[in-house]
Order: structure tokens, then sequence, then C-alpha cells
């Protein structure tokens, strides 16, 4: 159990400007189990692995416009930030342990519910949200202090962020950071299976080179489509403000060449054909805005570089992309996008089905979310 007093962060300059108060709280519980009989658990440290659920209590954020932002006129009254139910599992890391002391860091992903979105009735300009369902991710450091056999006090830095990864509008997403102080109840069981666990031999691993062939289906809405109608179209029109956004699909392509050089780890490099076919929709924005000469095609093309961490059949990747091929029109060439990307995904692997791998990965630009897309990998070992 842990209590976070925090701050909602404003990384940009607009909220900054319409963020009225930034105050906001949570409280989570979770049940933790540590494995301590394999080698991955060895070489992490015998890290635990959390089930939890979290409740954010943010309506002490508050947002007001308080002048016309172009066609957007003000209100008479505050908007305010939801507040969030989230299911989440973390993996903590110790980095430290002693008989009293550990000291460590964690990170966590789930999904969230508020039943407070962006809306034209009660909320208009919360531009943090805009969706009831939203990813979660967080991560934190932390330092833990036995007090009794069974009881230690915990606290440290946590992290926390709500987004729903560019499939609906808005999507600035909610950005959480504060200590926490909690307390922890361990069985005495527990700590002696790890004190076993670390007189076990440890197995031996064989490096080898791999490659994965992956593809990705998922979606996005626009943000264009979002600041037209909320900056660009009159009091009085239908689209004014609208909650409402199309959804367009996109498709990937991704191909690696990896080394697995640690049981925890695997690098190497690749690259990813993507497929939007919302082009059409930029290119017509762009004529609408007399952005002549503008190349605009669904297809893109970029060369990565890939990083993965394992834990049994868990798995996270971490690329980072340089396009080698994109025309998304005139704002993508001018603030919206950058010349590379980044993508982050969770994922599991099925060693019955030859490790045929399933998860989520958000595609970025300088950490804004582009699209969210469901990915299957089949890994080939060389």
């Amino acid at each position: 159990m842990r209590y976070i007093p925090a701050q909602t962060l404003c990384l940009d300059k607009e909220p900054r400007i319409w963020t009225k108060t930034k105050e906001t709280h949570a409280i989570a519980a979770q049940l933790n189990i540590t494995p301590s009989e394999n080698d991955f658990a060895r070489d992490y440290n015998y890290p635990t692995f959390s089930i939890g659920l979290r409740y954010n209590f943010n309506h002490g954020t508050t947002m007001h416009k308080d002048y016309p932002w172009g066609e957007a006129q003000p209100v008479d009254y505050t908007s305010k930030l939801g507040n969030f139910l989230t299911l989440y599992g973390t993996f903590n890391r110790p980095l430290y342990r002693s008989k009293h002391w550990q000291w460590g860091y964690y990170l966590g992903t789930g999904v969230g519910y508020t039943s407070l979105k962006y809306n034209q009735k009660n909320n208009i300009d919360n531009e943090y949200i805009g969706s009831h369902l939203n990813i979660f991710f967080t991560a934190g450091l932390y330092g833990q202090y036995k007090v009794a056999k069974e009881w230690s006090i915990k606290a440290g830095l946590d992290f926390a962020h709500h987004s729903n990864g560019a499939m609906a509008r808005p999507n600035k997403g909610a950005n959480y950071l504060g200590p926490f102080l909690g307390i922890v109840y361990e069985p005495e069981k527990e700590t002696t299976k790890v004190a076993k666990g670390n007189t076990l031999p440890k197995n031996p691993f064989q490096k080898y080179w791999f490659t994965e062939f992956t593809l990705g289906i998922g979606g996005k809405t626009l943000l264009e489509d979002w600041q037209q109608t909320q900056f660009e179209t009159p009091q009085g029109h239908p689209d004014y403000r609208k909650e409402q956004f199309t959804f367009y699909g996109s498709y990937s392509f991704h191909t690696h060449l990896l080394y697995r050089y640690a049981r925890r780890w695997a690098s190497g490099i690749g690259f990813g054909l993507f497929y939007g076919d919302y082009a059409s929709r930029v290119a017509q924005h762009d004529k609408e805005h007399g952005y002549i000469g503008e190349k605009h095609s669904p297809w893109s093309l970029s060369i990565e570089g890939r990083h993965e961490i394992f834990y049994g059949n868990m798995s996270v990747r971490v690329s980072l992309g340089y396009y080698l091929y994109r025309h998304m029109g005139y704002k993508s060439r001018n603030g919206l996008e950058r010349p590379y990307h980044e993508q982050v995904g969770v994922f599991y692997s099925f060693p019955k089905l030859k490790n045929l791998t399933l998860g989520f990965s958000v595609n970025a630009h300088a950490t804004k979310a582009d699209f969210t897309e469901l990915q299957v990998t089949m890994p080939v070992k060389l």
C-alpha cells in the first residue's frame, strides 16, 4: 500500500498557460511475488513482480482558457482532469540488498479508466484526456527499510502517465510526478527463498544471432483534425470543438537482425515499412490551408536500431528509427513530426508456437504518440 502526493506536469507551452492548478494524489495497493528458482531471477537480483490497483484523485488539476484561442471561445466554468482507476503490473528490480535495506527501480504498465474526459458539456478545456480508457505507464526509484521481521517502509519518487496513444482526441496525456510513501508486508518465507536462490548454480547462457519479422496493425486519430475543429471552426458550426474524430488505420512491417549477447538483452538493427491510410486526409488539409506543392504518400520507410529486454517469455522492445522516406505534408515538416521516431512495446512469446510473439507498441515522434499497434512477431534463430 502506498500514497503518492504529486503534481500534474505541463510539458508543452500551451498547457502551462491554461492549466490553473496542478494538484493530484493517488493511492495504490498491490500484490507482490518474487520468483527465485530461475536464471532470469538471479540475473536481475531477484526482482519482484506486482499486480495492483491505483486510484488517482485528479480533480485538483484544473484548466480554463481565459481568452479566445483562434475560434475557441472561453466558457463560464473550469474544467477538471478526471479521476482514474488503473489496473497495472510492475517489474521492481533491486539494485542493492542488505539485511535491512533495499534500493532499486520499477517499471510498469496497465489500463486506466476515467469517467470524466474531454467533452463539450462540462469539460471543454481538458485537452489532456480524450477517452475513457487509457494506457498507463509508470516508472520510479525506491528505497525500502525493514522495520520488523515481515514489515518494511518503502519510499521513493514516482512518475506516471495516462494517455490513449493517439487513438482518440485530445491526447496530450496526463503526466504525474511526486514522492511516495508506503508500507510493505513480506512473509519471511519469501526472503528465505531469495537467500536460498543465491546459493544455486547459474546455468550458462549461449549467445546467438536471430532475426525478427513483425507485422503490426493499429490506428490513430489526426492531430490536424483536432486543431481544425478546436481553433479554426467558428462557434455554432456542428464541428465546433467536437468530441468524436475519424479513426484511421496504420500498418507496419519490420525486420531486424539482432544479437542475444546476454540472457536479459539483445540489440540489433533493421528496417520498418509503414502504411497509413490517413495520407489522403492530410493532403486534403494541406489543400484547404493553401500549402501548395507538398508531397503526400501513405508509405514510409525507416532504418531502426532496436534493444530488447527479456524476462522469461516477457519482453520489452525499444526502437529508435530514422526515416529514409516519408511524405506526410506541411505540418509533418514544420514541427508536428521529427525525421526520427521511437517505438516502445510490451510482448509475450509462446514457446509452443515456435516463440511466436504477441504484444502492443506505441510509435511516437519526440515522445508524442503517433499511433498504437498490435504486433505479431516471428523470431528465427540463426
